[in-house]
């Protein structure tokens, strides 16, 4: 949904990035792109002045760049009536290809017991050759 600039570009340093996600896999394995459209419309809340409590929240949220929100649930009205969550990550670039973000979505690893325990699923192309 949102991450450091600096994530886009090949690099070292690991930084955050706010993410989406479902627990609700009959629903999003087989269509990814219904997260990213709901990304989208959150996005687009970014430093708007909202009525409803629920779209302030991301509004504010994603304005700040700074605050860090540990599954905050994205309002039904948006997902129909599967349950998606946004939280917090932090990306490890040795788990991407390149070292820089390239795609919209990605696999995630959750664990739905734990509100802070989320992160990248590492994909086998993102550790870079050893140099000798």
């Amino acid at each position: 949904m949102q991450a450091n600039a600096d994530l886009f570009v090949r690099g070292w340093h690991d930084l955050p990035a706010a993410v989406i996600y479902s627990p609700d896999t009959s629903v999003f394995d087989d269509s990814p792109d219904l997260l990213l459209d709901i990304a989208r419309k959150l996005y687009r809340l970014k430093g708007t002045r909202q009525q409803d409590p629920e779209f302030a929240a991301f509004s504010r949220m994603l304005a700040s760049e700074m605050d860090r929100e540990m599954r905050l649930e994205v309002p039904r009205r948006l997902t129909g009536s599967a349950a998606v969550y946004c939280t917090d990550i932090i990306v490890a670039r040795r788990h991407i290809p390149g070292r820089a973000l390239a795609e919209s979505v990605f696999p995630l690893l959750i664990a739905p017991e734990h509100t802070a325990m989320t992160m990248m699923l590492p994909s086998r192309s993102g550790r870079l050759p050893r140099t000798q």
